[in-house]
């Protein structure tokens, strides 16, 4: 909702909710806010206006796996204290968008909070928006473009495919078990390097190096690297330290993976090496095929609203145009700074227009530039045996991240959404 539409007169205060009402809603909101991906610093205005316009003093302190609300009037003794706690967390902005039409029915008095609770309580049940096959293919092809920004061939870009399917699957598997969801990251890449390692030893013409890397391009926590150092320059130390451990630890377990099969090859005595194959590159008109192909990938991986793809395809559409440029006439961090800013002023104009998220029109854009023309380039010089190299790439990585973090929080002084979500 935007937040010049948040006023008592229109929010339609109930006199006769209860603090222990409010905090029984604003704790299920919360809950659901941090499940499908919504930043601590959006997360924590949210519940201190509905708070405020409901004739409450509201509070909350959010982090990755769980949420703390207090409620306090005056006259009251004491505050009222709810916990949730998150066991399960991604990126659903399908949820996230009907979270949005709940909270706005409630803020226009089409809703009462006892019925938002039940509502928000239903949406756990609802079907996911796209079937599993697809999420399947939407990893091939988000592997597959990815294989065309490495500069692979036609059949790098078709091996390459399949090997983001089988990780995908992996990860599937994995996720059904409770005990072994903590193993998506380090089976995926193991399945990739293996995968990468067998395919090269039948096919030598066949890159290994792009088979690996955009083999496991869908494990990287690129984003949540980005939200961690958004969050911390918004001084939410606690959530940005978090999601950056979460990150490093992602990116450990990825690394690991790819290592474990390099042990087994060397136990076996035959080693592929990294780097030595001739790169067939594609043209630009390879590469806009590509951009579009992820973009409708990332439109079923992050769940968009089926009305919304649109939004991913000019969201990637805008990152990708915008690094271009940038890379070749700028250093690394500045063009990242530069289509940061672009792709969130574009985001926050369209949530303007569309009274959704901002979110839903970020991420797509976001997520091509973290991973894909930026991220991982370590691994790469890694993968080649460069350690010094791989430590300064390493370097200029975290230096890039941090021209993303500045072009996002530039973009929301110079352009607000005026959403609250």
């Amino acid at each position: 909702m935007a937040t010049a539409e948040l006023r008592p007169s229109a929010f339609g205060r109930d006199p006769s909710l209860s603090p222990d009402e409010l905090a029984d809603y604003l704790a299920e909101i919360g809950g659901t806010l941090v499940a499908y991906g919504c930043p601590s610093y959006r997360l924590e205005d949210v519940i201190r206006v509905v708070g405020a316009l409901e004739g409450f003093e509201a509070q909350a302190f959010a982090f990755p796996t769980g949420l703390f609300v207090t409620v306090f009037a005056k006259g009251m003794d004491r505050p009222v204290l709810r916990m949730t706690r998150v066991k399960e967390w991604g990126v659903m902005l399908d949820r996230l968008a009907l979270v949005d039409e709940i909270f706005n029915d409630v803020g226009q008095d089409r809703l009462t909070i006892r019925a938002a609770i039940e509502r928000l309580r239903a949406l756990k049940e609802e079907k996911a928006a796209y079937p599993r096959a697809l999420h399947f293919m939407a990893t091939a092809v988000v592997s597959a473009a990815a294989a065309v920004f490495f500069r692979g061939g036609t059949k790098d870009v078709a091996v390459a495919a399949a090997i983001g399917a089988l990780v995908g699957m992996m990860g599937w598997a994995l996720r059904k078990n409770p005990a072994s969801r903590f193993l998506v990251e380090l089976g995926g890449s193991f399945i990739a390097a293996l995968a990468a390692w067998m395919i090269t030893r039948v096919r030598p013409d066949i890159s290994r190096e792009v088979l690996v890397l955009s083999g496991v391009i869908t494990l990287v926590p690129g984003m949540t690297l980005t939200t961690g150092l958004a969050e911390l320059a918004q001084k939410n130390l606690v959530t940005g330290s978090a999601r950056l451990m979460e990150a490093f630890a992602a990116f450990l377990l990825i690394i690991f993976g790819i290592a474990f099969a390099l042990g087994i090859e060397r136990l076996l005595g035959d080693r592929v090496p990294f780097g030595d194959v001739p790169r067939e590159c594609f043209g630009a008109l390879g590469h806009v095929f590509a951009v579009l192909a992820a973009s409708f990938a990332f439109t079923v991986l992050f769940s968009v609203p089926k009305r919304y793809w649109w939004a991913s395809v000019l969201s990637a559409s805008v990152g990708w145009i915008t690094t271009g440029l940038g890379t070749r006439y700028l250093p690394g961090q500045i063009a990242a700074f530069g289509a940061a800013l672009a792709i969130c002023l574009y985001a926050n104009l369209a949530a303007r227009f569309t009274q959704r998220p901002a979110q839903l029109f970020q991420l797509p854009g976001m997520t091509l530039l973290v991973p894909g023309s930026f991220g991982f380039l370590s691994l790469e010089a890694f993968l080649r045996g460069e350690l010094a190299g791989g430590a300064a790439k390493a370097f200029d990585m975290m230096l890039i991240a941090g021209g993303l973090v500045a072009g996002v929080l530039m973009a929301n002084v110079l352009l607000p959404a005026r959403k609250l979500l």
